[in-house]
């Protein structure tokens, strides 16, 4: 048909025989309209569009011309289905979590904080820099599913690091069922083989899992990112991506990456390295308005785009989630051969050393120390580099003869000399604490060394001294492929697995979830970097460990005085990171610079110098406060609480349930899967339903197993193709918690509304009774003869044609078909007993009312729902008109800030034509930032005058008048 005026955001239309929603219309210049769609009807559902009116048929769909069908499945099954199927698809209003709290996980008060915060915001946009361990993994998932949810992140990107990959994609299937397709090396290539080779891969994925390396690596997916978009993307590790004052090539891409999403949460424990520069960098990519280039700015400038939280704040929730950790330092006593090397090196003078301490590097004599402290292989690969150097530039160097003597004597350190080796294989024998012989598949040991010298040499002596084999024992460092250290990630977490000993470099410290099946860490080598303290930590002492995490820091205390001395700074690190522990939580806050190889140097300095360790211990004193309050000066107001004080707890983020016809997400599934199976039993094969423990066992039919193959990574797979499907979260956290003892993910998976199954189902049911059509049964209690309801969703969309309204309306009609009042969705399945599936359904006979006077009916249903909603939008649109002005005043303010901020930067001076050029570049690009948000904020709070409907259900009395009797009555 031909349109005389462009379709409202919102509106449903046909066209090319498929169902349609169109988000927006364009004017064209040749005439007509470009629409913008989604899918709606299930072959096309979610699929994106563009329709041009000049060449494609367009229908309009009219609700008032919906045809009622008599529903003639026992129970009025068919009806109630798609009834609560199209309530499940629709939109979902106001900042109370609906979803996320159901997820598989015991889910504490201070996880659901941040997605509360999100669905407050305009643009759901956050970083969440919870410290170590708390979870900020499910805490991304539980805001993920609320978006989801809402109709609000149908399309993800997660990026993260190269370790992390698998972790973070199992914990968001297993614990969510949001599949992400994940885009490593292996990943890239089974997708090269599966599309075409101009196509992009993240417009033919909707939800996808890459690596940042990757992204830096090829460019050829740096190009694929800057022409998709996504609803929602996750950035993983954050801190990694900042500016640090250089622009990186990781920095470069995530702020490419902010550029291509409404919604981008951030992820890190270590949001800034102290500079306020580096932390408004992740702030611009959330809010490039808020803070101007180069400008300073204050906590209630920024505090709206962040959310942190440390042990201390969440103790009280936390106490059986988070057992206190045992400490133990570890010393050797030095060997004979040990305490020869350490006396040289504590006698050794190097010319290229000089004087003494320098700024920006380590003196090279604090290199080997720092070398032979991790072991004597790390020292002497130290050592031969060095040589091998000063020999090709000048073969008499005067620090040569040194260095040859200290390798010489290091060589003379055989593995029964090396002391610490000796006392870790020791204390595993025979020490009570530590006793450990890998028997225990739950009871695993974490080795962490900063040397990739030491890893290879405990690979290769440790094993034998402790018993194990081959098998029993795991490298993982960052040489690694991606593959290989995902892989051992995975079986250090799996109970079937040999795998018992983990000797890991620093690259297995961010993130990665160690402690399914461990408990014990030892720092083979102890940090000298605060912050390398607690990501190593946090790899067993975090949200779930179950035992009592033991950290060990093991070294080696020499004879020489002046080395023991230089070892009390590392003891005092030590004693810093557990302060922390205890207290704030973040022991990067003592040294205050928030960068791993800074604090590395300021260690180093004070060796190096002349601060003794009692000064130093004196300059760390300061550390009990949060690191956010430094940046803004306004650390006096902000020290922890002394340990056993908690803090006041704050008000739960709300929650709420959603009206449901059924008892629960399995009774749903379990009746629509059956009733497929009645119906189109080519399509789907007989499901196995267990109503004691909720699980749901079936083969996918052709349809939905093509759905599965392209939305599910090939471990979701059931390995007998037979999906099990249980609404127990607690056998699925079981099932889970089974998968670790096994090579598979688990077999059972979690059924609620996320599922792609439970997706499907939707939509199929939806698609029950046809096009345009809704279905007529008798309810069992509320409603005279003749009487009816209609059931109506009306949906009020903005510009951008999201629903920001969503009212179900239940039009009652009388005896006479006019209509008597309209009522909320609440009481109308209150009303007529359908609420819940409390009520018995009614019997049905199968013989189909009369259905004319109804059917003549609608357009006063409709009629009525509009005069109903009115008021309702007229509120709705006046708060929106309140905050459009708000947030465009806000808007106008850092507007003006942005301009100030030129001015003050380009009254430095200068050549006036290089600041007249200059100014008119900053100018347009201000101009063209803000107008972009302006028209943002505009097109999402501006609603559009044509509220849509649809008519989902005309609700009729078990005593439904006879054909006849209604005629007479319509006559009257």
């Amino acid at each position: 048909m031909s349109l005389s005026q462009p379709p409202a955001p919102g509106s449903r239309a046909l066209i090319r025989d498929e169902e349609w929603l169109v988000q927006h219309a364009d004017q064209c210049a040749q005439g007509g309209w470009q629409l913008s769609c989604i899918g709606v009807s299930e072959t096309v559902r979610n699929r994106h569009a563009l329709f041009l009116t000049a060449l494609d048929d367009v229908t309009l769909i009219d609700p008032s011309q919906t045809e009622l069908v008599f529903d003639d499945s026992p129970g009025f099954m068919a009806a109630r289905l798609a009834i609560e199927a199209r309530l499940r698809q629709s939109a979902v209003q106001g900042d109370a979590l609906v979803l996320g709290q159901q997820a598989v996980m015991d889910t504490l008060p201070f996880q659901l904080d941040p997605a509360h915060h999100v669905l407050q915001q305009l643009r759901p946009r956050l970083l969440i820099a919870d410290t170590v361990g708390l979870g900020k993994t499910l805490e991304a998932g539980i805001l993920t599913a609320e978006l989801i949810r809402r109709g609000r992140a149908r399309r993800i990107l997660v990026v993260t690091t190269k370790s992390m990959m698998r972790q973070f994609q199992q914990e968001f299937w297993n614990r969510f069922t949001i599949a992400l397709t994940r885009l490593d090396s292996a990943g890239i290539q089974r997708i090269r083989r599966q599309i075409p080779a101009n196509h992009n891969p993240f417009s033919y994925y909707d939800r996808t899992i890459i690596s940042v390396d990757t992204l830096k690596r090829d460019s050829e997916y740096r190009h694929y990112l800057e022409s998709a978009w996504w609803d929602l993307i996750i950035i993983d590790e954050a801190h990694n991506v900042s500016y640090k004052g250089n622009r990186t090539q990781s920095n470069r891409l995530a702020d490419l990456l902010a550029q291509r999403s409404d919604a981008l949460i951030l992820l890190t424990a270590t949001p800034h390295n102290g500079k306020k520069e580096s932390f408004a960098s992740l702030v611009r990519m959330l809010d490039p308005t808020v803070l101007p280039p180069r400008a300073d700015y204050t906590r209630s400038d920024v505090e709206h785009l962040f959310i942190r939280r440390f042990k201390s704040d969440v103790r009280e929730q936390m106490k059986e989630d988070f057992p206190e950790r045992q400490v133990f330092k570890l010393a050797a006593q030095a060997s004979a051969a040990e305490n020869l090397a350490f006396d040289a090196l504590a006698e050794l003078k190097l010319a290229s050393d000089g004087s003494g301490a320098r700024d920006g590097a380590m003196l090279f004599r604090t290199v080997l120390e720092k070398a032979l402290f991790s072991s004597p292989a790390a020292c002497l690969q130290t050592l031969k580099e060095r040589i091998r150097r000063l020999e090709a530039r000048d073969a008499t160097h005067p620090d040569l003869a040194s260095l040859r003597d200290l390798q010489a004597l290091v060589q003379q350190i055989e593995p029964v000399q090396f002391s610490k080796l000796q006392y870790l294989i020791a204390q595993l024998k025979d020490d009570p604490h530590w006793r450990w012989d890998g028997r225990a598949a739950d009871d695993r040991l974490v080795l962490f060394t900063e040397r990739i010298e030491t890893l290879k040499f405990l690979q290769q002596h440790l094993p034998a001294a402790l018993g194990l084999k081959a098998d029993d024992v795991a490298i993982l460092h960052g040489q690694l492929p991606d593959q290989d250290i995902q892989q051992t990630v995975e079986d250090f977490g799996r109970g079937h697995s040999p795998l018992r000993l983990l000797i890991a470099s620093d690259v297995a410290s961010e993130g990665l979830n160690l402690h399914y099946q461990s408990h014990r860490l030892i720092h083979f080598d102890i940090p000298w970097s605060l912050m390398v303290f607690q990501q190593r930590n946090g790899r067993v002492d975090r949200y779930g460990q179950t035992q009592p995490p033991k950290i060990g820091y093991l070294y080696t205390q020499p004879r020489n005085e002046r080395v023991r001395g230089d070892l009390r700074y590392l003891e005092i690190l030590i004693e810093k990171d557990e302060q922390a522990a205890k207290n704030i939580g973040d022991p990067s806050a003592f040294m205050g610079l928030y960068d791993e190889d800074a604090e590395t140097l300021e260690v180093a300095k004070a060796i190096e110098g002349n601060t003794t360790a009692e000064a130093f211990a004196q300059q760390l004193a300061g550390g009990d406060v949060d690191p956010f309050e430094l940046l803004w000066g306004d650390a006096a107001n902000s020290v922890t609480p002394p340990v056993g004080n908690p803090v006041p707890s704050t008000t739960p983020s709300p929650t709420a349930t959603l009206p449901s016809l059924f008892a629960g997400h399995y009774h749903y599934a379990r009746d629509g899967l059956r009733w497929l199976r009645q119906h189109q039993p080519e399509q789907q094969p007989a499901v196995q339903a267990d109503d004691a423990t909720h699980t749901l066992s079936f083969q996918p039919g052709r349809d939905l197993a093509q759905i599965l193959a392209r939305d599910l990574a090939p471990e979701m797979w059931p390995t007998d193709n037979t999906f099990a499907l249980c609404a127990d979260k607690r056998t699925v956290e079981a099932a889970i918690a089974q998968s670790r003892d096994g090579s598979d993910w688990p077999q059972l998976h979690y059924l609620w509304p996320l599922h792609p199954i439970a997706q499907w189902l939707d939509y199929k049911l939806m698609a029950a009774f046809g096009r345009q059509r809704a279905p007529l049964l008798r309810v069992p209690q509320g409603l005279h003869a003749g009487e009816a309801i209609i059931l109506v969703l009306a949906q009020v969309p903005n510009r951008r044609g999201q629903a920001m309204l969503a009212e179900w309306l239940g039009v009652q009609l009388d005896a006479r078909g006019q209509v008597q009042t309209v009522l909320s969705l609440p009481d109308t399945l209150h009303r007529t007993g359908l609420d819940g599936g409390q009520n018995p359904a009614p019997a049905n006979d199968g013989h189909a009312p009369d259905s004319r006077l109804w059917q003549q009916a609608l357009p006063a249903v409709i009629h009525a729902a509009e005069a109903y909603l009115r008021p309702i939008k007229q509120a709705f649109d006046a708060d929106c008109r309140q905050r459009l002005d708000q947030e465009l005043t806000k808007l106008a303010t850092l507007r003006d800030k942005h301009l100030a901020q030129m001015e003050l930067e380009l009254a430095q001076g200068g050549i006036e034509q290089v600041r007249a050029a200059q100014r008119q570049q900053r100018e347009s690009a201000t101009a063209d930032l803000f107008g972009q948000y302006q028209q943002w904020v505009r097109d999402t709070l501006q609603l559009d005058d044509r509220a849509q409907f649809t008519v989902v259900a005309a609700l009729i009395s078990q005593q439904d008048a006879a054909p006849q009797d209604m005629a007479q009555g319509a006559a009257q």
